[in-house]
């Protein structure tokens, strides 16, 4: 049994305030995309494991697909087991949420493997224990974020887009930039119009013009080759904005073709290049 695991961008990204805990509020959009982590369920008596084809990724319960295992299995008090194998295509530390949609799918895999009688209400309190966009990737498409990202509400009519992804090679700490952003913000950008327009079905070229991502102004001017992938998918004439905590940036294009285009003319550079396709609600 195999459950595919989609990349996430953000369409949006605004820093609301922060909690005495020191979690950062937010306003975003999560748009899952086309671009997949893939994992494979075989039953077991009882063990509970973990490999995994990138030999970088540890198989612990670091991993966080791991602990989203042990904790379902504790969560109900099953007694049974599972293999558990990941193909790791998602990048490391890319703003792309890889290992967050890891631990959905494990979510949503072992309910299936194991024949568990929980709604999706209770999937959604487990996932949020993992991590706070865990419970976007239950369900995918379109969504508005808010809190530390772990509230939802989908986002419908929303039409389908192309993006061309640019992984530059290396990751980016998200502690280490939500630390360095200076609050209380001085003026904080509104969500209300990218989001309208979306739900009002309006065509990429005109929601795109209201893309935002308040971590930019951290990352660009401190990590200079993220600054460089913006610079050059800019110059190709298309939307272009950082994903979430980088280092990814990615560009609205009008179709995939003119994604593997833009792929083909920046193949002189040394960086991943992904063109994809939004992925709808599940």
């Amino acid at each position: 049994m195999k459950f595919l695991a989609p990349a996430k961008i953000n369409l949006y990204l605004e820093i609301t305030g922060r909690r005495p805990d020191g979690y950062h509020t937010i306003e975003t959009i999560f748009q899952a995309v086309s671009l997949y982590d893939i994992l494979a369920f075989e039953p077991h008596k009882s063990a509970l494991t973990l490999t995994c084809d990138d030999k970088d990724l540890p198989c612990d319960e670091t991993n966080l697909a791991l602990r989203a295992a042990i904790l379902l299995r504790n969560k109900t008090g099953s007694k049974a087991g599972a293999k558990i194998h990941l193909q790791k295509r998602i990048p490391m530390g890319a703003g792309l949420g890889g290992g967050s949609s890891d631990a959905a799918a494990v979510l949503k895999g072992l309910r299936k493997l194991w024949n568990l009688d929980i709604t999706d209400a209770v999937l959604a309190e487990v996932a949020v224990q993992l991590g706070a966009d865990v419970p976007f990737f239950l369900k995918c498409g379109t969504a508005c974020g808010s809190g530390i990202g772990e509230c939802l509400e989908p986002l419908k009519n929303v039409l389908p887009a192309s993006y061309v992804l640019v992984y530059p090679g290396f990751g980016v700490p998200t502690a280490d930039v939500y630390g360095k952003l200076r609050l209380p913000l001085t003026r904080k950008q509104k969500i209300t119009k990218i989001k309208n327009l979306l739900e009002a079905g309006s065509s990429p070229d005109v929601w795109s013009r209201y893309m935002f991502n308040r971590l930019e102004e951290v990352v660009l001017p401190e990590f200079r080759m993220v600054r460089h992938v913006r610079d050059v998918l800019k110059s190709s004439g298309c939307p272009t904005l950082m994903s979430g905590s980088g280092s990814t940036v990615f560009a609205v294009v009008p179709s995939l073709q003119r994604g593997e285009e833009i792929k083909a003319q920046f193949k002189k550079y040394p960086w991943k290049i992904y063109p994809v396709q939004t992925v709808r609600s599940r």
